[in-house]
C-alpha cells in the first residue's frame, strides 16, 4: 500500500510545540536560577541581621550590655559611705585606713567593710592574702623612685619614698577614703638664681590621681 504523505501543517504544529517546549524548559530554568538567588539574598540578609556583630550594633544590646552608671558609681559609693559609719572603734578605723590603698575597687571595699567586727574582717584579710599583693615597689616603681619621679596609681608611701614627707596635707571628706592633697615646695637653681617650685599631688583611696606644679 502507497503511504500517504503527510499534510505540511502537522510539521508546522510539531514544529512549534517543540519550539515552545524548549522555551518553557528555559524559562523554568531562568525562573529557577532567579529564584534561587532571590532566596540566596533574603538567608544573607537574615543571617546579618541575626548575626552577633549586628546585634552589637543594634542600641537595644548597646543599651542592654551597658551599666548604668548609677550602679557604678554613686549607688557604690553610697553604700560604701553607709559601712563606713558601722566603723565604731579607733582599731576599726585605723585597720580600714592602712588597708584601703590595697583595696582592687569598690567591690573589694563593700566587702571587707560588710565582715561583722574586726577578728571578721581580719579573717578576710588573711583569706584574700592582702598583705601579700605586692608592697613593695614594682620594678617600674622602683624606677620612678630613683628618678625621684611619681605615676598615677602610685601609692602614698611610695610617693614618700619619691619625693619624701609634704610640707601640708589637706584632707577631703571623711579621713577614712584618704582622699589627700599633698603640698611639697622645693629649691630649684635656675640662670637667674634660686627660685622655688610648688607640687601638689592629689589622692584618692591613698593612690595618686593627679598632679599639678606652680
Amino acid at each position: 500500500m502507497k503511504q500517504m504523505p503527510k499534510p505540511s501543517y502537522l510539521k508546522s504544529i510539531r514544529d512549534l510545540l517543540l519550539v515552545c517546549s524548549i522555551c518553557a524548559l528555559l524559562g523554568n530554568q531562568v525562573g529557577c536560577s532567579l529564584l534561587d538567588k532571590s532566596m540566596e539574598k533574603s538567608s544573607r540578609k537574615g543571617a546579618i541581621e541575626d548575626s552577633p556583630s549586628a546585634q552589637e550594633k543594634s542600641p537595644t544590646a548597646l543599651n542592654q550590655g551597658r551599666p548604668s552608671e548609677a550602679t557604678d558609681s554613686s549607688e557604690l559609693k553610697e553604700q560604701i559611705s553607709l559601712l563606713e559609719k558601722r566603723l565604731d572603734s579607733k582599731k576599726e578605723r585605723e585597720q580600714y585606713s592602712k588597708i584601703l590603698p590595697w583595696l582592687k575597687n569598690h567591690s573589694e571595699q563593700i566587702e571587707f567593710l560588710k565582715q561583722p567586727n574586726l577578728e571578721k574582717r581580719n579573717q578576710w584579710i588573711l583569706k584574700n592574702k592582702i598583705y601579700s599583693r605586692p608592697s613593695s615597689p614594682s620594678p617600674e616603681m622602683k624606677a620612678l623612685i630613683g628618678n625621684q619621679d611619681i605615676a598615677l596609681g602610685m601609692p602614698a608611701d611610695f610617693v614618700i619614698k619619691s619625693w619624701g614627707e609634704p610640707v601640708a596635707r589637706d584632707i577631703s571628706g571623711n579621713p577614712l577614703n584618704r582622699n589627700e592633697r599633698w603640698k611639697y615646695i622645693r629649691t630649684l637653681a635656675t640662670s637667674d638664681g634660686y627660685r622655688q617650685e610648688k607640687r601638689f599631688v592629689y589622692f584618692e583611696g591613698g593612690k595618686v590621681v593627679g598632679w599639678e606644679t606652680e
